[in-house]
């Protein structure tokens, strides 16, 4: 038993948890009894590979049949356990621990206060530092950490601000777990002016980044589409000696993967295996989510098979993932049998889980289900929380219900909760989209009074607003502003331009906004050419449109149906029958990916019209 209880722990301390799980499991195979450390220092191993709750009361329920009463320290590492999202686990474990006749030692507290941290729960958090202050534990930077992470993750970095001011107060020396709990919290905000002075604050505290620190930054760049400063702070990061971990590269795999930049993610994929990193759960994970960013589904179901072969099992941020990547499909039924699978593996949904589902519904067009669903919410039903209230907001205004969208935002604000970037850009966008410019401009002021930092997702709003209404130099003025921040504009920005101009015709002016959008090193697609030739052909401009399918066939973008259906259909109302025709019959010497078919449906679709 001392051998195997040994190599449990050898294991354990070098990381390899799958080889410490597989140890234990030989050990029980082969007859010998594990003891209270054995124990002990598995269910360490399982808080660190975030096993499922599930796993760790049957590991619990062995310990206890076996005649092995738990300890102090057993206690402390079930509270640690519950790390992710587990408060209401945490809690009853503390409760029981208090029955079984153990105090709670500063371990305990610290433990518990870093579940409430983690978890979001900010009361809870201070009413455990209210009770270790009444037991004579005195604060330590540990406690305080925990503390000002459970007011940052919440949003409430007001709070947390004066969380670390009490700290310095009390003689305690804010550490680099503080500085980046702070700078990621800011961050996740959208108020990237803050985070910048924390880190600025930081370093001339004399506090050195830590790997930790360099993902945050890391991630923040990615948020904000700064590739090139993201890669450079990589970089950066080898260069002071702290060695990416497997923290860094989920971060980096799951920037790509928002972007939709599958090459990048399955280069960097390959690029961490070599790197000698194991793919754990969170890099299935994120795995699973990048994929399905990418517009790869099949990929990420392959990633979650390719998970459980590997003896990882899924917990709920596996589910979530899984639940995001349906939500993008719109694949609502899918959505509900995945809940009603989490409940069967006693596998509670959170917030996150429900969000997902009314995503399905949303980009599902089940309005009505949704609408029920929010029901469920605002009755209590489901769980009330911040992030349920801010995904109502995004949904109804992705299915333009100005109303519910409305009503979600009135609930964060009357409750307090945090309006970020992404909620404010919802709201914008539906007022965008409906011409309020009054409420608009609210909108753009709350922003400002709050200094938070405008992504290009806000930009892009603003021009589609102004261009819907005419005012195209307004506009067009933002596709500069974007490019002074240090943004890059992307194919939407120049298409919403593009479109906004040919619908009024200003043809010239479409084109010197693609020639721009080329220069920039975005290749426009077939939407944003079709555009175009369209608008050629509807102003009896064929000379122009047939020089915009030449233009588009040079730089390796295939027309499509609708390229050559407005060419022709145009030419017929212009009554061009002939010259419907001679187009047709030209269209092979230019377009060497033309068919047969093809040529045959667009004669027929000429004779059609001489018919009419």
């Amino acid at each position: 038993v001392y051998a195997y209880t040994a190599m449990v722990s050898a294991c354990a301390s070098n990381g390899r948890y799958r080889e410490a799980v597989a140890v234990f499991q030989k050990m029980e195979e082969v007859g010998c009894k594990p003891t209270l450390i054995t124990y002990n220092v598995i269910l360490s191993v399982y808080g660190k590979m975030s096993m499922p709750w599930i796993k760790v009361n049957e590991l619990m329920d062995n310990m206890k049949n076996a005649g092995i009463a738990p300890d102090l320290y057993t206690y402390n590492t079930l509270i640690s356990c519950c790390r992710r999202g587990l408060y209401e686990e945490a809690a009853q474990v503390f409760h029981e621990m208090k029955l079984a006749g153990f105090m709670p030692d500063k371990v305990t507290y610290n433990a518990l206060l870093d579940v409430y941290g983690k978890s979001q729960r900010p009361k809870e958090a201070m009413e455990v530092l209210l009770d270790m202050e009444l037991h004579g534990f005195a604060p330590s930077d540990v406690t305080y950490n925990s503390l000002i992470s459970a007011y940052a993750r919440n949003g409430l970095l007001e709070e947390a601000m004066e969380i670390k001011a009490q700290m310095i107060k009390k003689g305690i020396k804010p550490d680099v777990f503080t500085y980046t709990t702070l700078f990621s919290g800011f961050e996740k905000a959208g108020k990237d002016d803050c985070a910048i002075k924390v880190f600025e604050e930081m370093r001339s505290a004399g506090c050195k980044p830590n790997t930790c620190t360099f993902n945050a930054l890391i991630k923040m760049h990615g948020n904000r589409r700064r590739f090139s400063e993201m890669m450079k702070t990589f970089e950066e990061m080898k260069n002071c000696d702290c060695c990416p971990d497997i923290v860094t590269w989920n971060s980096l795999i799951a920037v790509f993967g928002q972007n939709g930049m599958y090459t990048e993610v399955s280069g960097l994929f390959h690029e961490m295996k070599r790197a000698g990193f194991v793919p754990e759960r969170d890099t299935f994970n994120t795995l699973i989510s990048a994929y399905s960013r990418c517009g790869s589904f099949d990929h990420s179901m392959t990633v979650y098979k390719m998970m459980l072969e590997a003896k990882v099992s899924p917990d709920l941020s596996t589910y979530n993932a899984v639940l995001a990547a349906l939500a993008r499909g719109g694949l609502w039924e899918q959505s509900e049998k995945v809940l009603a699978e989490m409940k069967h593996a006693h596998c509670k949904p959170n917030e996150l889980s429900y969000s997902c589902l009314l995503h399905a519904y949303a980009n599902g067009n089940e309005v009505d289900r949704m609408v029920s669903f929010a029901q469920k919410v605002y009755s209590g039903e489901i769980q009330l929380h911040a992030v349920l209230f801010k995904t109502l907001v995004l949904v109804s205004s992705k299915t333009d219900l100005l109303v519910e969208t409305e009503r979600a935002f009135s609930e964060m604000k009357r409750r307090c909760y945090l309006l970020d970037i992404t909620t404010l850009n919802a709201m914008l966008s539906i007022y965008g989209r409906r011409q309020i410019f009054d409420k608009a401009d609210e909108i753009l002021n709350f922003i400002k009074e709050r200094q938070l930092t405008p992504t290009l997702t806000t930009y892009n709003t603003l021009m589609h607003m102004y261009s819907l209404s005419g005012l195209f130099e307004r506009a067009e003025e933002f596709l500069k502003e974007i490019i002074l921040k240090g943004l890059k504009p992307d194919i939407i920005s120049y298409r919403t331009l593009i479109n906004a101009y040919c619908r009024n015709g200003r043809l010239k002016d479409a084109s010197r906004i693609l020639s721009g959008m080329r220069d920039s090193g975005i290749m426009p697609d077939v939407v944003t050419y079709n555009t175009l030739v369209a608008s050629y052909a509807a102003n009896a401009m064929f000379l122009e449109a047939i020089a915009m399918v030449r233009c588009m066939i040079h730089q390796g973008c295939r027309p499509n149906r609708n390229t050559y259906n407005s060419i022709v259909d145009f030419y017929c109302k212009f009554n061009g029958l002939d010259e419907a025709s001679m187009f047709i019959n030209r269209l092979s010497k230019f377009d060497p990916h033309l068919t047969r078919n093809e040529e045959l449906r667009l004669l027929e679709r000429v004779k059609n019209e001489c018919h009419r």
